[in-house]
């Protein structure tokens, strides 16, 4: 189906030229160009009111357009018309002019003096994304994926050092071990490290396939390596530099060949946002945004999310978070980052595993992370989660060591609950003596003091009981002269009762004693 393309520029040379250079592309059906704003958008608004399908699939803005600004009208036809891929020409491409043409809602910036090449991936790139848009809109249309392969999945960082580049080769290798063909790319152009945790020396990269207008097969076999335990890897180039020469479009196109031959796709983005991982990110069918839970990382999880937002490469909600790191004793739980972030948090979060991790890293050996590892187990898990592998692929020991682990600490609770009891019932069994030896001295003390004031033995007795609890049994007090002369002495006993007063008393009673000195003379 061709591409029809509608350019608004004032300029006539600039008008011939473009349509020129859109009447050489493939598959590309260029308009008559319009020459000011308005015209522009009683265009669209004409073609609208006859259907959705009657409007261009993109539509090129230069910047010289008048007499609206052009980015104005930028912002404007992407409101408006949501399913035309809006693309800025202008001759001042750099970064600040391409933030604010995304900021407006452009899909691309196109730099003059127009470049075929550049010109065409900008409009593919527009027209693709007008053409998913239009999926989603049409009523009764069967939602198909933009891109037809394999499965691609773009792994990315909050920060440095939050395991994505663990997280990506697990992911390829778990999904290699269930039968299916994957592919390990690295485009982490600058700092990339797939090649030292997999101990690979390699001569060729992404880097090689810049220049290239058709990534056939046989280009990328020559490009790629395929590494002993099963994925096939694309690297980033040694020189960090060459990263450089990696744009969107041969993103694009390298990714569009790729996952017409491997069933899956995993891609390693860095932590920094390019215009090459920005393509893998937005044509992903899965984008993981991995962090640890910190505060650090998820508020660079949290500006990440919002860059990409802004860009226009990916929503929150289509984001997935990946917690790494986790601990029983994190105070920072996956829920609380997915709020944070406005992402989906994924289920399967990944333990922190240090000492695990550490001799494959030096090693360069990270295929040889022993199955048994919970990080292993943890990333596997996801990669089951995403649709990556099936449940039956996942690692036996995984589950295997769930079960066991929820089986042992049942058996250890249930084993350990007998102790807990008899440790609680000899401990209320001594509050009971203490009390008891409490209760026995006031009671003897009590009955002394009455004693001693001439009352008789009645009223020694009821002084004695006054404090002391009916479900105490007391034998006493008995009244009696102390050692010397003038003093009184008082004696009582007193049950310890078990467990529960007045139930059963214990065999060994608490004696009371208590001697004061005789205040009146009495019997």
């Amino acid at each position: 189906m061709a591409v029809r393309v509608l350019a608004a520029t004032r300029d006539p040379d600039a008008a011939r030229a473009l349509n020129g250079l859109l009447g050489q592309l493939p598959s590309v059906e260029p308009g008559p160009a319009v020459a000011d704003s308005g015209s522009l958008v009683d265009t669209l608004a004409r073609a609208a009111e006859a259907g959705l399908e009657e409007l261009p699939e993109v539509v090129i803005v230069h910047d010289t357009i008048g007499p609206m600004p052009a980015l104005d009208l930028v912002r404007d036809v992407a409101l408006r018309f949501p399913s035309v891929g809006v693309v800025l020409l202008t001759a001042d491409p750099g970064p600040a002019t391409l933030a604010s043409a995304m900021n407006a809602g452009a899909r691309g910036v196109i730099g003059l003096p127009l470049s075929y090449d550049e010109l065409g991936a900008r409009v593919e790139a527009a027209a693709t994304w007008a053409a998913g848009v239009r999926r989603h809109l049409t009523p009764g249309r069967a939602a198909l994926p933009a891109v037809t392969g394999g499965t691609l999945v773009a792994v990315a960082g909050a920060k440095g050092g939050v395991g994505t580049t663990v997280t990506a080769v697990q992911l390829a290798l778990a999904a290699h071990a269930s039968g299916r063909s994957t592919a390990l790319v690295d485009l982490d152009l600058q700092g990339g490290d797939i090649a030292s945790y997999l101990d690979v020396q390699f001569r060729r990269s992404v880097a090689d396939l810049a220049d290239i207008a058709d990534v056939s097969s046989r280009v990328l076999a020559d490009a790629m390596y395929v590494h002993e335990s099963g994925p096939a890897l694309l690297l980033a180039p040694a020189d960090g530099e060459r990263g450089e020469d990696v744009t969107d479009r041969t993103a694009r196109l390298v990714l569009g060949a790729l996952r017409q031959r491997y069933e899956v796709v995993v891609v390693d983005c860095g932590t920094q946002v390019t215009s090459a991982n920005a393509v893998a990110v937005e044509t992903a069918d899965v984008a993981l945004l991995v962090s640890t839970p910190d505060v650090i990382a998820v508020r660079a999880a949290k500006r990440m999310v919002r860059m990409w937002d802004r860009l226009q490469v990916r929503k929150p909600q289509d984001v997935v978070t990946v917690v790494n790191r986790w601990t029983r004793g994190t105070e920072i739980q996956p829920s609380l980052v997915g709020r944070i972030t406005g992402t989906r948090t994924a289920a399967c979060v990944v333990p922190a595993g240090f000492r695990e991790l550490q001799p494959v890293i030096d090693a360069g050996r990270l295929q040889d992370l022993d199955a048994r590892s919970a990080v292993r187990s943890g990333i596997w898990a996801l990669a089951g989660e995403i649709g990556l592998v099936s449940g039956a692929a996942l690692p036996a020991p995984r589950g295997r060591k769930r079960r066991s682990d929820r089986g042992q600490v049942t058996l250890e609770t249930l084993g350990m609950t007998p102790v807990i009891l008899v440790t609680l019932i000899l401990v209320w069994q001594a509050v009971l003596a203490g009390y008891t030896f409490t209760l026995a001295g006031n009671a003897a003390d009590k009955a002394a003091r009455t004693a001693a004031v001439g009352a008789g033995q009645a009223a020694a007795e009821a002084a004695a009981r006054s404090d002391v609890p009916g479900a105490w049994k007391m034998d006493g007090p008995h009244i009696s002269q102390g050692p010397e002369e003038g003093q009184v002495t008082a004696d009582l006993t007193l049950q310890v009762p078990i467990l529960f007063p007045g139930f059963i008393d214990f065999w060994v009673p608490v004696h009371g004693h208590a001697t004061t000195v005789r205040e009146v003379n009495g019997p």
